[in-house]
């Protein structure tokens, strides 16, 4: 099946699995009776999930019901795909696996080029100068998405915290936290980043992008002795 979608692929992606190799233009799907065929395994689901284009950037997909799929990048970046859920693919170089029963499978993926956090722009005299476009946290905005991401930069899977507990951390308002995070998801939308409705994929792309890094995790100082730094958006 080919999706429709209009995208064209910023960076051209290549899938291998047991010898074979594809390259797909909008969509690869894979399992039991899939574009990508992984096996006549009865515990697979017929599509279990796949590879599609949106929004300009390769996203990783579970179409099914019970199988969990994990995504591992060449850096160390590791995220567990629940069923339903998406994900921009991490880094330029990694791997899906998923267990099916006994069986375990593993797919290699592959961009043509790191997806890049911003676009430039040159102007002047010969094009001599360059001037740097793309969108920037805040320093309250950054406060909030990093406890958010920290289970995500640190590679330890779980539930991402609440509202509350970030207003905890930071000493704000529930409410605060609920505004600044809707704030940051409509500058994203007036950029053409049109996938971030809900938390899980407004990290995602924080991440993917290196808007928020492991650097500015340790600068949090979250799980520190002596507390997290002082807030940005905390007031004398």
């Amino acid at each position: 099946m080919t999706d429709q979608s209009t995208d064209q692929p910023a960076v051209s992606l290549t899938v291998w699995f047991v010898g074979e190799t594809f390259r797909p233009g909008t969509e690869l799907g894979f399992g039991r009776q899939a574009d990508l065929s992984l096996d006549e395994n009865s515990y697979l689901h017929r599509r279990a999930g796949r590879f599609r284009l949106r929004d300009g950037r390769w996203w990783l997909e579970n179409l099914g019901t019970r199988l969990r799929l994990t995504m591992a990048a060449a850096d160390g970046s590791l995220i567990e795909l629940q069923p339903g859920a998406a994900s921009p693919l991490l880094g330029s170089r990694g791997e899906v696996s998923l267990t099916a029963g006994p069986t375990r499978y593993v797919m290699e993926y592959e961009l043509a080029a790191p997806a890049s956090r911003e676009t430039t722009a040159q102007y002047g005299i010969g094009g001599a100068d360059t001037k740097t476009f793309g969108p920037v946290l805040t320093p309250r905005e950054l406060d909030f998405v990093v406890v958010l991401a920290q289970g995500r930069l640190s590679g330890r899977l779980g539930p991402m915290p609440s509202h509350s507990e970030i207003a905890s951390i930071w000493g704000v308002s529930h409410k605060t936290v609920d505004n600044t995070l809707q704030r940051l998801k409509t500058k994203l939308r007036t950029q053409r980043i049109n996938f971030v409705d809900s938390t899980e994929t407004l990290i995602e792309y924080l991440v993917t992008q290196g808007l928020v890094t492991r650097d500015d995790l340790e600068w949090a100082n979250l799980d520190g002795p002596d507390g997290p730094r002082p807030a940005a958006t905390r007031t004398p």
